[in-house]
C-alpha cells in the first residue's frame, strides 16, 4: 500500500498533459500511485494516459463518461489505496519536490492536512501567491483561534486566509473521504470550496509549509475571457446552498462564518456580472440588464452586498459594491469594460499598468 495517492482528472487537455504527468513521475518522493481518470475526453488524453501506464507500474488509469470534475475526483478517490491523497490539475504541474515536502511534514506531524503556496503562472509571467495564515502548526485549538474566524475572508477583501484550492494540499484519505465524496456532481464552480473548507472545518491539525511555492496553476487568460456559460448563476446557487448548509452545521465553532461568507457571496456576484458582460454574450444589453438585477434581487446575493463593510475594500471594489447595491448596470457594464481591457493589455504586455 503506497503512503501517497496522486489523482489527476483530466478532459481534453493534450497540449498540456504530458508536461503534468512528467511533473508527478519525476517526483523526488516515489512512495506513490498515480491515478489518471479520463473524464470522456474526445481528444488524445486517453491515448496518452495509457501510453504512461505501460511503461510505469505506479500508474493506474481510469476511462469513464464525462461527468464533470467532481465526479472524476470521486472516480480517482473511490480506487485509491493511499494514507493520504494528493490532487494535480491535469493542466498543471508540480516542483520536483512538492510531495517531499508535503509527505515528510504528513509523516513527522501527522496531521489531517498539509499546504504549500502556490505559483500563478501566464503566457508571459509568474506570480508567486502565499496564503494570509502563517506557517507552522495548528492543533484543533490553535485552528479555531486563528485559522477558522479567516479561512474565506482574510479581513482584505478577495484575498482567502487560506486558499480554496484541493492542489495545492495532502488530505488523510479517511478526511478527505467524509466531504468528497458529498460534494455534488451538479457544482460546476466552486468544487474545490465545496471539498476544502469542509475538510479544513473537520480537520484537528494542519501544517503549512514556509516559503514552499510548489503547486503551478497555468492562468490561461485568453481562454477564460473568451468563454461564456449561461448555467453560471444556476451553478453559483447549488454551491451557495452548500455553503448556508455548511454554516448551520459551523455557527457554534465559528462564530463570524456567516459574515465571511457574505464576503465570499460578493465575490460570485461580482464573477456573475463579469461572465453575463462576456463578450461572447449574444444577448442584447436589455437582457442583460434584466438578468443582472433578478441576481441581484436573490436573497443571498442582496444580503451578502448590503452586510459587508465597504471600509475593508480598495476603492475600485467600493465602487463595484455601491454599483452593485444601486442596481447601476450600465456603470457595471463600463467598469467590466476597462477592467477586461486592463487585463488584456497586462496579458499582452506585463508592463503595462494604470498606476
Amino acid at each position: 500500500m503506497p503512503f501517497l495517492s496522486i489523482i489527476v482528472p483530466i478532459y481534453n487537455v493534450e497540449p498540456y498533459l504530458r508536461k503534468c504527468i512528467e511533473s508527478i513521475l519525476k517526483q523526488e518522493f516515489v512512495d506513490f500511485e498515480l491515478i489518471l481518470v479520463d473524464d470522456g475526453s474526445t481528444d488524445n488524453c486517453s491515448i496518452i494516459c495509457d501510453e504512461y501506464a505501460v511503461h510505469d507500474a505506479r500508474i493506474t488509469v481510469i476511462h469513464k463518461e464525462n461527468g464533470g470534475l467532481v465526479s472524476a475526483r470521486k472516480a480517482g478517490l473511490s480506487i485509491a489505496s493511499g494514507q493520504y491523497i494528493g490532487y494535480v490539475d491535469s493542466d498543471d504541474w508540480i516542483e520536483v519536490d512538492m510531495y517531499k515536502s508535503l509527505c515528510n511534514a504528513a509523516r513527522k506531524f501527522d496531521v489531517d492536512i498539509v499546504i504549500c503556496d502556490i505559483v500563478e503562472n501566464y503566457s508571459n509571467l509568474e506570480v508567486k501567491r502565499t496564503q494570509s495564515v502563517a506557517p507552522g502548526l495548528y492543533r484543533k485549538k490553535r485552528m479555531i483561534q486563528e485559522v477558522y474566524p479567516v479561512m474565506l475572508f482574510s479581513g482584505e477583501y478577495f484575498k482567502f486566509g487560506l486558499f480554496p484550492s484541493v492542489s495545492n494540499k495532502l488530505f488523510k484519505r479517511a478526511l478527505l473521504e467524509k466531504y468528497q465524496f458529498k460534494v455534488d456532481e451538479k457544482i460546476r464552480l466552486g468544487e474545490d470550496v465545496a471539498c476544502t473548507y469542509p475538510s479544513l472545518l473537520q480537520a484537528n491539525s494542519i501544517y503549512i509549509l514556509e516559503d514552499k511555492y510548489l503547486y503551478h496553476y497555468r492562468q490561461n487568460s485568453s481562454s477564460m475571457t473568451a468563454s461564456y456559460d449561461e448555467k453560471f448563476f444556476e451553478k453559483i446557487l447549488i454551491l451557495c446552498e452548500r455553503l448556508n448548509d455548511l454554516k448551520r452545521e459551523v455557527e457554534g465553532l465559528v462564530p463570524n462564518f456567516a459574515e465571511q461568507l457574505h464576503y465570499y457571496f460578493t465575490y460570485l456576484a461580482t464573477a456573475t456580472v463579469h461572465n453575463e458582460f462576456n463578450r461572447r454574450n449574444v444577448k442584447s444589453f436589455r437582457e442583460k440588464r434584466i438578468f443582472i438585477k433578478k441576481m441581484l434581487a436573490h436573497k443571498d446575493m442582496k444580503k451578502a452586498l448590503h452586510a459587508v463593510h465597504m471600509n475593508k475594500m480598495p476603492l475600485k471594489s467600493k465602487i463595484y459594491i455601491w454599483l452593485l447595491k444601486k442596481h447601476h448596470i450600465l456603470l457595471l457594464y463600463v467598469l467590466t469594460w476597462l477592467s477586461r481591457y486592463r487585463s488584456d493589455m497586462k496579458v499582452l504586455n506585463p508592463a503595462f499598468t494604470n498606476g
